[in-house]
């Protein structure tokens, strides 16, 4: 074992959302040993681990996660797993929180200035609660001769920051999403404190330079586990072709089918209201498919060529689509279902705006953040006629979130941050 990575985070088991289920398949990842990037081992999606020489093998980390106990008891994703979990006894939630949001926006986003106090309250009580508990356990280790690195991601990060400073931790920050860039200045001293800042993809770490002085910026990708989502590459052939079979005996197979995943204020649902009667009048044969659950989906059910599903697997979505559409109103953060999609042979269009481009990649088209109305659908015809190759290149591509890949990238980011302790 090389050392002990502190965790503490607002959230890590579910119901919280992907960004806490990536960073926690990373923690459990690298509590294995395993290889780094340059042993350059061949990942295939849905398939079995090639072998790996031993000698291209690092040891394995421990790691102690300090999260709210709000939640309830952990769930398989950190019970199941070498991850030890310490509760902290803070609510998720306060008046400020439940304001901001009655008073949201017409964006759907909650109250800004309400928000801001919200959650630097929830900060503050935070690193207070943890200042002791991390002390104790950064002592017990360094004591062992063992590095301690922190981590940290989301909307307690701040307070964790202002803990591993205090006790001269080095901590990893991982940016997901908005957030940050919402409320600047309540966490611009944890990310520009931080040793680095972790993104997936080198377009939302540009973004992230862009707007705070950091010291340094790391890729480290979404990691997706296809074969536990999916199961192996022979079942997800066969769901494909089932469903493109039923579409054939429904008669539906030359109508084009363009599936929309999740959306909230940040995921397009201004421009959705703006783009589907546009799409409706210059391209009338088209028919939009919107999943997921919450207002903002079932809003876009209102348009004559949509229809909105509720929650759907992702199996079923992208077994019976042509097209994956998916924009982002600021903030580029990964995309994972546009490669979830790439699995299914599925291309998607997407925005010129941080990592969605590398999700992306030759497995669909990019439209400019500055583009009109036409060019998307413009987009949107081009990769449905080019359906075929793309989605075979999307296919390909959705390998580079591979969980193994975002491990061993995570694997030497802590190797790095760790050598001059």
């Amino acid at each position: 074992m090389v050392g002990l990575l502190i965790a503490a985070v607002r959230d890590l088991d579910p119901p919280a959302g992907g960004a806490e289920m990536s960073l926690a398949s990373l923690l459990k990842g690298v509590c294995e040993p395993g290889p780094l990037p340059e042993a350059e081992v061949l990942y295939l999606p849905s398939r079995d681990t090639p072998h790996i020489d031993p000698a291209h093998l690092q040891q394995a980390w421990r790691a102690t996660i300090f999260q709210s106990g709000a939640r309830g008891d952990a769930t398989p994703l950190t019970s199941d797993s070498e991850l030890e979990r310490v509760e902290i006894n803070l609510p998720i939630e306060d008046w400020w929180s439940g304001l901001a949001w009655r008073l949201r926006g017409k964006s759907g986003q909650p109250n800004s200035m309400l928000q801001h106090q919200h959650l630097k309250k929830r900060n503050k009580k935070f690193a207070k609660m943890l200042k002791g508990k991390i002390s104790e356990v950064k002592e017990q280790t360094e004591r062992s001769g063992l590095s301690v690195i922190g981590i940290t991601q989301l909307h307690w990060s701040a307070g964790a920051g202002e803990v591993f400073k205090e006790l001269n931790i080095p901590y990893l920050v991982f940016v997901r999403d908005e957030l940050q860039f919402i409320q600047p200045e309540l966490y611009r001293s944890s990310l520009e404190g931080a040793a680095a800042v972790c993104c997936a993809g080198e377009g939302l770490g540009q973004q992230v330079a862009s707007t705070f002085n950091v010291k340094a910026i790391r890729n480290v990708r979404l990691p997706v586990d296809f074969a536990s989502r999916f199961g192996a590459i022979e079942e997800i052939e066969t769901t494909r072709a089932a469903g493109l079979s039923n579409r054939i005996k429904n008669n539906d197979i030359d109508i084009p089918r363009i599936a929309i995943v999740g959306v909230t204020p940040e995921k397009g649902y201004e421009f959705y209201q703006r783009l589907l009667p546009h799409l409706s009048n210059i391209w009338p044969e088209a028919r939009v498919d919107v999943y997921g659950g919450g207002s903002y989906a079932e809003e876009l059910g209102k348009f004559d060529n949509t229809t909105w599903h509720g929650h759907t697997s992702v199996s079923e979505v992208f077994s019976r689509c042509d097209v994956h559409l998916l924009t982002v109103a600021s903030t580029g953060s990964w995309g994972r279902v546009i490669n979830e999609a790439g699995l299914f042979g599925v291309p998607s269009v997407s925005i010129s705006i941080g990592s969605q481009p590398e999700a992306v990649g030759d497995g669909g088209l990019i439209v400019d953040k500055a583009a009109d109305l036409d060019a998307w659908v413009n987009a949107l015809r081009a990769t449905y006629t080019q359906r075929d190759v793309l989605g075979e290149l999307a296919r390909k591509h959705s390998g580079i979130v591979d969980h193994r890949r975002s491990i061993a990238a995570f694997r030497s980011v802590i190797k790095e941050f760790s050598e001059g302790l």
